[in-house]
């Protein structure tokens, strides 16, 4: 079981939750962390693995469902080409990681944005392993305006659905001087 402590006020979402080798271990956890998500009433991000890509959302979204999660509460990411498809049929939030070599880039992710649209789609920058750039989502931006997206739909995909995702905790507070969080071992978190 997970520790209660990290459930504290400030927590906007479970996560990131999910397989990267799809071992059975991965599995038992990742079943736990949708259980807390459930239990707490919290939206949940999850990682889709990095090999074998179609294979393992398939089997994300089966263990997600079984689960209980109602689809809205649930961000997939790391998504491609090969695997937004089956995610937008399931419900859930789409998620792209932008990175500056590998994987999805700014171009890609508009030709995903031309095909499926600007609805529950979310892109951020990778900050994980190897080189990452933070600025790629400001790249997206860009690359849909170039590409005839309109200012409204770059302030949805990297502003208004991450906040409407995140928003669903009712935790997310945008407001302008809002307190910080408890402290904890020494270390305070802003909320928002």
């Amino acid at each position: 079981e997970l520790p209660r402590y990290l459930l504290k006020d400030s927590v906007v979402a479970v996560g990131e939750v999910g397989y990267d080798s799809m071992t059975a271990r991965e599995e038992q956890v990742f079943e736990a962390q949708l259980a807390l998500a459930r239990e707490n009433d919290l939206p949940v991000l999850v990682h889709t693995p990095h090999r074998d890509k179609v294979a393992g959302t398939r089997r994300t979204l089966d263990v997600v469902r079984a689960a209980g999660l109602a689809p809205g509460q649930v961000l997939v990411d790391h998504l491609n080409e090969l695997t937004v498809g089956m995610v937008a049929d399931s419900g859930c939030w789409m998620g792209f990681s932008i990175y500056p070599d590998t994987k999805m880039d700014p171009d890609r992710m508009v030709s995903v944005l031309k095909e499926h649209g600007t609805a529950r789609m979310l892109v951020n920058s990778a900050a994980d392993w190897g080189r990452s750039d933070p600025l790629k989502t400001r790249e997206v931006a860009d690359a849909m305006l170039a590409a005839g997206f309109g200012e409204d739909d770059v302030d949805q995909v990297l502003w208004r659905n991450p906040v409407a995702f995140y928003g669903q905790s009712g935790r997310l507070s945008l407001e302008a001087g809002t307190e910080a969080a408890p402290d904890y071992a020494g270390n305070t978190i802003k909320r928002g």
